[in-house]
């Protein structure tokens, strides 16, 4: 009994530790990578943005202007900066430490920039006041000045004149002229009655805007050295180290997971390899009490070797019957097979019927216009008064014609049934393949290998399941250069066909579809399908490339997609992913070889009965 409880609870701690293992093994989303490089990027942008600000900072205040559009954009910028950083670093988790340690920074820095910010506004009022005035100087002194002269105050106006041109130096940041004698004058004139009676209101706007200068340049150069000096790229570099390293942190959590999921493995390995040993010495034992046991008991001899020959007659039986019990199996297989096949045809007889229609109705317009251009050109000079109302009458019907052929789109729809009559020929050949398929179910006959242009096919592909995608989902195309690949054209398309027809069902109605390609590397290229439609469960993730299982009704579906692009996949040296989330879609990503290599199929030895690991390619899996 104790040995019976020590086992169980052996047994329940290696689950929980196997479970600890595989939940600190599992990969960090790619949400939380792209919202992580995203934050790093946005605070070295910040700090590039802080950088120019105060660049155009020190160029405004150096030629004595007002702050330009472009440095209110940088501070805008720079004070938005926390709030956009703030909610993608805390996407990333991680220990307790490492996170307050990441917050802790990002509050000082989001302080740091709330301070910059105010401190950048005040400067951009008074630098402002200060052009302003210094700009009144120099606009509206010369005629005060003039005026002063007018009215017989020359002294008053040399004085004003002096204050001006000294004022005006001393606005320069270069300047290092004494403000004393500046101050002197302004007191001076500031006294004269004779100025104030004579010029009431413009003396003193001329006096406020030097005093303003003259009390402004040294506040305004302080807050110039205040923000250059303020360690706002200091901060934002020392938050990029927290999440850089709370960011690194929890990818090395994520290897040592996977480490000791390794090593445990091993161990698990070992613990039953000792098992298989103690089962192996306690045989050993029983063989030598058996042994021990017909010596002693030698009359029982031939009891025991007719037990024996009953016990290998019973097992010949036994095996026999597991034989017929096999085969039962794969003929039950083939059969449904054979049932699914007429599914398994409406496909491409769907596309061939629709194409025979679209292209019914662009010969229908093209023969319109042809009938409407042969009449015009039937027109004959003699059926006319004269030759002018003739040539009047032929260009009004050109000009019908132009613009019919504009509105029509004739030439558009000449080009869509040649592409409709190649879709077609494709689909015949894909009917050939398909009644091909059941000769041998696990082993693919040789299609055509030729040059494939992957973007085009997607292309086909989208045209051919425009009915089932019609008022149902959004297609996204990011398409890449790629080069053409060597493949069975017919296979891959059909491939297209079934994951995007798969997906269209998934997304149910207003749903999303987003096709990518690109180069994964110069072997190799990359076809990702991702819907935002119902998703796998993970229970059926693991089971949806085995032959026969499907999540659909009864009749809607033979469950015979994924083993089959499984068997296309190995035929052409390619691979297909699968990552998918209950509520939130699922992602099919395929990656072809750019040079075909021809590999064989692994297959039963009986040819015509079915093999659960191989299929033939001519079905989607039906389980999203």
């Amino acid at each position: 009994m104790k040995r019976s409880i020590l086992s169980i609870g052996l047994a329940v701690a290696a689950l929980a530790l196997l479970g600890a293992l595989v939940l600190q093994s599992r990969p960090v989303p790619v949400d939380v990578h792209i919202a992580h490089h995203a934050a790093i990027a946005d605070l070295e942008r910040t700090a590039d943005d802080f950088n120019a600000l105060v660049d155009s900072i020190d160029t405004a205040w150096a030629n004595v202007q007002m702050p330009g559009a472009g440095s209110r954009t940088l501070a805008a910028r720079v004070a938005e900066s926390p709030a956009r950083v703030s909610a993608q670093l805390l996407a990333v988790e991680g220990s307790a430490s490492q996170e307050a340690r990441v917050q802790n920074r990002l509050e000082g820095y989001s302080m740091m920039v709330a301070q910059t910010d105010e401190l950048v506004n005040v400067l951009f009022e008074e630098q402002s006041e200060y052009v302003r005035g210094v700009d009144f100087i120099r606009e509206s002194g010369p005629g005060i000045v003039q005026q002063m002269r007018d009215i017989r105050l020359d002294r008053a106006a040399t004085d004003t004149f002096q204050l001006m041109l000294g004022t005006l130096d001393f606005a320069s940041t270069a300047s290092v002229s004494n403000d004393f004698e500046l101050r002197r004058l302004l007191a001076s004139l500031g006294r004269d009655q004779r100025i104030d009676a004579n010029m009431p209101g413009q003396i003193q706007r001329l006096l406020n805007a030097v005093e303003s200068v003259l009390d402004g340049k040294q506040i305004i150069q302080s807050r110039v050295d205040q923000i250059a000096g303020t360690p706002l790229p200091a901060n934002a570099e020392s938050v990029i180290q927290a999440a850089v390293d709370l960011y690194r942190a929890t990818l090395i959590s994520v290897d040592q997971g996977r480490t000791l999921l390794a090593i445990y493995a091993v161990l698990l390995l070992a613990a039953a390899g000792v098992i298989a040993f103690r089962l192996n010495q306690s045989y050993r034992h029983l063989n030598e009490a058996n042994f021990n046991l017909e010596h002693m008991n030698s009359s029982l001899e031939q009891r025991v070797s007719d037990r024996t020959d009953e016990l290998a007659g019973t097992l010949e039986n036994l095996k026999e019957s597991q034989v017929q019990l096999v085969q039962a199996e794969k003929m039950s297989s083939l059969g449904q097979l054979v049932a699914g096949i007429s599914h398994e045809i409406n496909t491409p007889l769907l596309y061939l019927a629709n194409n025979a229609v679209l292209i019914q109705e662009r010969l229908d317009a093209t023969e319109k216009f042809v009938a409407r251009c042969k009449k015009t050109f039937s027109l004959r000079p003699e059926d006319f008064e004269t030759k002018k109302d003739f040539q009047k009458k032929f260009l009004l019907e050109l000009k019908k014609l132009k613009t019919r052929l504009r509105s029509e789109e004739i030439d558009a729809g000449i080009e869509e049934a040649k592409d409709l009559t190649l879709d077609s020929i494709e689909g015949l050949n894909d009917l050939t393949e398909m009644a091909q398929s059941l000769k041998d179910f696990s082993r693919l006959d040789r299609s055509p290998v030729g040059s494939f242009d992957v973007n085009a096919g997607l292309e086909k592909s989208l045209t051919i399941a425009r009915n089932a995608l019609k008022h149902k989902a959004n297609v996204r195309k990011f398409f890449g250069e790629l080069p053409e690949i060597e493949c069975s054209p017919s296979q891959i398309n059909q491939i297209f066909l079934n994951i995007i027809t798969n997906a269209a069902q998934a997304v149910g109605d207003n749903g999303e579809i987003i096709i990518t390609t690109k180069l994964k590397d110069e072997k190799h290229v990359s076809i990702s399908i991702t819907d935002n439609g119902c998703g796998i469960s993970e229970e059926n993730l693991g089971k949806i490339r085995d032959p026969f299982f499907t999540t659909k009704e009864v009749g809607t579906g033979t469950g015979l997609g994924l083993s089959i692009v499984d068997e296309i996949m190995r035929a052409h040296g390619g691979d297909l992913a699968i990552e998918s989330e209950v509520g939130k879609g699922s992602t099919f990503t395929i990656t072809l070889p750019i040079a075909y290599s021809e590999r064989p199929s692994p297959n039963n030895e009986d040819a015509g009965t079915p093999d659960t690991d191989a299929t033939p390619p001519e079905k989607m899996a039906e389980a999203s």
